[in-house]
């Protein structure tokens, strides 16, 4: 259980997870093959999952030893899935990362998955592919904004849902069916060739990690969460708009459309003043409340979005 005042942060976990590798290393490394070092890290990977398991009983991956029997290796496990398609480091050939789902998560609050802008509340152990544990937070949650991880935790991450809360009379809480599992990542979504504390350079990271809690980030304070002002490919590489082509993406943008009325006020005149909003979706897309009207003459489109609507 947790108290809602406790905030305690590790120096390893600044190190490991939230910090970018060019700001907590002095040395810069040399340059190295990105393109090379992606076919390397798909062949560690998949001969580590030929050799291991995941063991349900220990909620662990473990080796398949000689004496391991009648246990199938996640190279053959159907739970076994992938990413394909991250763009990063500017090569040709996208990145390619895996998961491994033993809960989905309940998300009581129908907020989703995740999006690599947003925020989450998890408990992590990381570890390499030899078994060396470097970090690891399996008791107290922590918040990370999934904007300042390195790129394949942020990834994998957005495949998880949160869990439920509850809080006890004395303040404490805990969290019950949240989102788990696993992710596995290339050295190049994680730190690449610049070797940490316990992780040298080139190394393909495990994380067994569980999501408590999503919190979907407005950037622009504008009332609409900035994952649905960005557009996302099935990988989760990033498209941004910029509605009124003013130069400034939407997600940051506090007059979407640019009529001179705040995207915020204009949000509530259409969906009402009662918090949280409650957005119409139609494939993924928020959708103006109600039919077309003469304030509003393309229906589909929200108000905030529409110039010729205040």
């Amino acid at each position: 259980m947790m108290k809602k005042s406790f905030y305690f942060f590790t120096l390893t976990m600044l190190a490991f997870i939230a910090c970018d590798d060019d700001q907590t290393n002095r040395f810069v490394p040399d340059p190295y093959d990105h393109e090379s070092q992606i076919a390397k890290d798909q062949d560690s990977l998949w001969v580590y999952f030929e050799e291991h398991y995941y063991n349900a009983t220990t909620d662990a991956i473990e080796f398949i030893g000689a004496e391991t029997t009648d246990v199938t290796p996640l190279s053959d496990d159907q739970n076994l899935d992938s990413i394909v398609g991250i763009q990063a480091n500017e090569t040709t050939t996208d990145y390619t990362m895996y998961f491994y789902k033993t809960n989905e998560g309940t998300d009581p609050d129908a907020i989703g998955y995740a999006s690599t802008v947003d925020s989450v509340y998890v408990n992590y152990t990381g570890s390499l592919l030899n078994g060396y544990v470097f970090d690891t937070r399996p008791e107290y949650p922590i918040w990370f904004s999934l904007s300042n991880v390195v790129q394949g935790w942020a990834h994998g991450i957005t495949k998880f849902k949160g869990g439920d809360k509850t809080i006890m009379a004395d303040g404490d809480f805990y969290y019950e069916n949240a989102g788990s599992g696993f992710i596995f990542l290339p050295s190049g979504l994680g730190y690449k060739n610049n070797a940490q504390s316990g992780i040298p350079g080139n190394s393909a990271l495990v994380f067994h990690i569980k999501v408590n809690q999503v919190q979907l980030r407005d950037h622009d304070l504008d009332l609409v969460p900035s994952k649905y002002e960005i557009d996302f490919d099935a990988a989760g590489n990033i498209e941004l708009f910029d509605t009124d082509g003013d130069g400034v993406s939407d997600y940051l943008d506090r007059d979407d459309d640019n009529d001179g009325a705040l995207t915020k006020d204009e949000v509530i005149a259409e969906y009402g003043p009662n918090l949280p909003i409650v957005f119409d979706f139609v494939d993924g897309v928020i959708v103006a409340k109600g039919s077309a009207s003469p304030q509003n003459p393309n229906g589909s489109i929200p108000n905030y979005k529409n110039e010729g609507a205040q």
